[in-house]
């Protein structure tokens, strides 16, 4: 009897765990980092008097309510579908499987009530939470006893799923759907729907799948949108531009503006890109073997390849092609590829600098010397980026493994002053700098390499989980791993 008790135990412990909430950041106090939503269907929207709440995707967005910044984001782990804001103890109430979740705004925590049906509505009164769903129910806050009630009273603040014809009271919304800017895609007759909205009195909240939230004041119907993040955070490419950083993926790209006013804009494509730059202020994309001009929903195809084009850059001169079969240069006047480059195997990075050119191919690395127009073999292996850091190059070879190039002397190499270093510094997927320290995005966690000291130390206050991309962009440390990204201010490197 005993032996089956405690097999029973263990199982219903496993099945509890199993089913448990959990969310991340875990604790905002101890964690420093916070996630970037993607700009995903909003499910439910509710406010305080100085905040704007969100349900996105399986995340809760807490925005400022005067300036609509992001304050805070909060990953959950299973589907959250519905939010009702309690004014009397400044809780959040959120639905999800099985299960009503209460959040605590203050402290970011969380604790939860099992509840099998599927919840309709959630009430709130300064005694009790109402739960409208194939019953009628009482949750008491304090015991968290469940009773089953034959009437809910009449002082009851209700929040409920989101009703369609509810938005037929709104006429100033119709056609109750949203396209983006000609400036903003390449399909501009996409519609983007409607998802929720929340009515507080003066202004009208509006969320929708894959658009933003939008407010509108309901005199003057002026409105304000806010795109919260990237348009996915699933399949990116992070790539460099100037000082801004861009978020390649299917459905298009997402632009990081750096600076006081950090902002995110984007643009959607029709076709899944390959790569992009900027050029001559015009937006060139690959797809496939193929080069194509892009100015809002006009395309125009460039170049036609024999193969994939793999990686693209530039300099004031000249657009650089990398494919799987060799490397390309296209003149800035002029639409002819000219074939530019030591081999003809694949390239996967093209690295620009005033004097010199640095091309990762497949099997080995390269450098061109723009004064002596001759190339010259820099290491036996190949490298999939380039990246500087103190003066000094780094390569990340395509078995991801770091190797340092000599300090460079403002880029002046003879044929044969190369002193390549192989760093004991393993499974490394990205490198990025912000000109002294080198970071890496590994199979586990966010590390940083510092060339003066000669250190390589682990970011503790990032989780330690596999990053395929890292960035620096001002004072924030940026991780992209499969699912999540992540943002950490670099005062809490350490």
């Amino acid at each position: 009897m005993n032996k089956k008790f405690f097999a029973f135990t263990i199982s219903f412990l496993f099945f509890i765990n199993l089913g448990a909430v959990k969310i991340d950041p875990k604790n905002i106090f101890l964690d420093h980092y916070e996630l970037i939503p993607p700009l995903g269907k909003v499910k439910s929207i509710a406010t305080s008097i100085n905040k704007l709440f969100a349900i996105s995707n399986n995340y809760l967005l807490i925005f400022d309510k005067n300036d609509l910044q992001l304050i805070r984001t909060t990953y959950f782990n299973q589907e959250i579908f519905m939010l009702a804001y309690d004014q009397f103890y400044d809780e959040l109430w959120i639905p999800s499987i099985n299960t009503i979740i209460r959040y605590n705004i203050n402290l970011g925590s969380i604790r939860e009530y099992q509840f099998a049906e599927k919840i309709k509505g959630v009430g709130i009164t300064p005694e009790k939470i109402y739960i409208s769903s194939q019953g009628k129910y009482a949750l008491d806050r304090t015991s968290g006893k469940l009773e089953q009630i034959a009437q809910f009273p009449q002082n009851i603040r209700w929040f409920k799923g989101f009703e369609e014809k509810e938005l037929k009271n709104y006429k100033f919304l119709s056609p109750y759907y949203y396209q983006d800017a000609l400036n903003e895609t390449n399909d501009p007759f996409y519609q983007y729907e409607i998802t929720t909205f929340y009515d507080d009195g003066m202004y009208l909240y509006v969320g929708t799948d894959r658009y933003g939230i939008l407010k509108y004041n309901k005199v003057s119907l002026e409105k304000e949108r806010v795109i919260y993040g990237p348009l996915t955070t699933s399949g990116q490419k992070l790539k460099k531009i100037g000082n801004d950083y861009y978020f390649i993926s299917s459905v298009g790209f997402s632009r990081y503006k750096s600076g006081e006013q950090k902002s995110w804009q984007y643009f959607r494509l029709k076709d899944s890109p390959g790569d992009l730059i900027y050029f001559n202020d015009q937006l060139i994309v690959s797809y496939g073997n193929q080069l194509t001009k892009i100015t809002g929903a006009v395309s125009m195809p460039l170049v036609q390849f024999r193969n994939t084009v793999l990686t693209l850059n530039f300099d004031e001169f000249s657009i650089y092609v990398g494919t799987d079969d060799g490397m390309y240069r296209i003149l800035r006047e002029s639409n002819e590829p000219l074939d530019f480059g030591p081999d003809r195997y694949p390239v996967y990075i093209i690295f620009p600098t005033k004097n010199q050119l640095f091309v990762g191919g497949e099997f080995a690395t390269y450098r061109f010397d723009r004064s002596t127009n001759k190339w010259f073999p820099l290491l036996s292996r190949g490298a999939k980026d380039i990246c500087e850091a103190n003066h000094i190059i780094y390569f990340l070879t395509t078995d991801n493994q770091l190797i340092q190039y000599a300090p460079l002397h403002d880029y002046t190499l003879s044929e044969n002053d190369t002193l390549p270093i192989v760093l004991p510094y393993f499974n490394i997927y990205d490198i990025d700098s912000d000109g002294k320290i080198l970071y890496c995005a590994t199979a586990s966690g966010i590390n940083y390499f510092d060339p003066e000291r000669q250190l390589y130390n682990p970011v503790y206050n990032l989780p330690r989980i596999k990053y395929n991309y890292v960035a620096v962009i001002d004072e924030d440390i940026i991780a992209v791993s499969d699912q999540n990204i992540y943002r950490l201010p670099i005062r809490f490197r350490d």
